[in-house]
This record gives C-alpha cells, structure tokens and sequence, in this order.
C-alpha cells in the first residue's frame, strides 16, 4: 500500500513540477543569451513551485527505493511520461499529434506488461 502511495506521489510531483518548469521558461523566452533567460526564469515564481514539485518527487523516489526493487520502479514510474503528454495539453495548451499519442499508448502498454 505504501508503495503505491510512494509511486502516486512520484509520479504527480513529477509531472506537476515538469509543468511548473516548462511554463516558467517558456515566460522566460529566448533572446539575450543562456545567462539572460536563465536571469529572467529564476524570478518567475512557477520555476520554484517546479523545484519544489520535482525535490518531493525525488525524495519520494529515494524513499520508495527503500521499499521496492529498482526493476519495478523506474518502469513504474513510466507512466508519469502519460500523465506529463495529458497536462502537456490542458495546461500548456500544446498540440499532440496523433503519433505522440500512440507512443503514450505504447507506454501505458509496456508499464501494463511490467506490473505483472
């Protein structure tokens, strides 16, 4: 059970902070050089909710290592590539191509397989 919850929390940390990152540097912009946008994302508050989203997730990670063999959670974990491709679209409002989509479901297939 506690596995489980380990895997959600991993899994929607995350995502959650993939997201966070990707709409902080996408404010960010181009132009200006490495050390403008880089000066320009560590002031936008979504870069740090980010971090802090991707740190849980990680000692998340670590924790559920103590609990569970490797083999089972890294593919395990797999399924965050889903959920990021879903809020991807909502959150982001990015387009998915049909292809994209056949790959999610290719890995909703193969984490289906491994969990056997």
């Amino acid at each position: 059970m506690m596995r489980l919850l380990l895997l959600s929390v991993v899994v929607l940390a995350g995502a959650a902070g993939d997201v966070c990152v990707a709409r902080a540097m996408r404010a960010s912009g181009e132009g200006g050089g490495a050390w403008a946008t880089a000066a320009r994302a560590v002031r936008n508050t979504f870069l740090w909710l980010g971090v802090l989203w991707k740190a849980i997730a990680f000692f998340s990670f670590l924790w559920l290592l103590t609990l569970a063999d490797l083999s089972w959670v890294v593919p395990a974990t797999a399924v965050s590539f889903v959920l990021e491709v879903i809020a991807a679209k909502f959150f982001l409002r990015e387009t998915i191509s049909a292809t994209r989509w056949a790959g999610v479901l290719c890995v909703c297939l193969g984490v289906a397989f491994i969990s056997l």
